[in-house]
């Protein structure tokens, strides 16, 4: 999926707070009591929606229904100051919020900065559930047991970028990382 830098990059810190939400310090599945207390917070952390909006996001976790996956697609090609952002009032309508959600679109469109997180809140969640693009994780075999690919042409390759990364290295003044 391609993305603007501004959906890019809180794409990725949002999947971080997830993750930090999943589990507790013991292992356990922690992710639903953990969104019940962001959720309990919102007022305490509403401030956060201008700046680190991926930690207020996850109150509005599985909350959203794409009707038009394609226009969502278009608005997180785009940045906040872009004339192409959408409104809220525009992607609101591409958009179904849960019932349970609506107390707290509510509170965050009675703040200065609310519309336009509540797009950001959107399209991230949008890029969660429909980011194909992400990594998945790798398999031992594949499914018809078919051999794989002993993969040289890849080590080659990532040794070639690593060679490259760390001459980059040395010329930023930074020892090397060669043995």
């Amino acid at each position: 999926m391609n993305k603007s830098f501004y959906f890019s990059e809180l794409a990725s810190s949002y999947d971080a707070e997830i993750q930090d939400l999943l589990n507790d310090s013991e292992g356990k599945s922690a992710l639903k009591a953990r969104l019940k207390e962001k959720r309990q917070e919102l007022k305490s952390i509403l401030p956060m929606i201008e700046f680190s909006p991926e930690m207020v996001v996850p109150v509005f976790y599985d909350s959203f229904s794409f009707a038009n996956p394609k226009a969502l697609a278009a608005a997180v090609r785009c940045e906040p100051d872009d004339e192409e952002f959408p409104c809220w009032d525009q992607l609101s309508s591409l958009v179904t919020l849960e019932a349970w959600a609506s107390p707290y679109l509510d509170a965050v469109l009675a703040e200065r900065a609310g519309e336009e997180f509540m797009v950001t809140a959107a399209c991230l969640e949008f890029i969660r559930k429909h980011d194909t693009a992400a990594a998945q994780p790798a398999s031992e075999d594949d499914e018809d047991g078919d051999e794989r690919d002993n993969g040289d042409e890849d080590d080659e390759d990532d040794r070639d970028l690593a060679e490259a990364g760390d001459d980059w290295l040395g010329e930023q003044g930074f020892d090397s990382l060669k043995s």
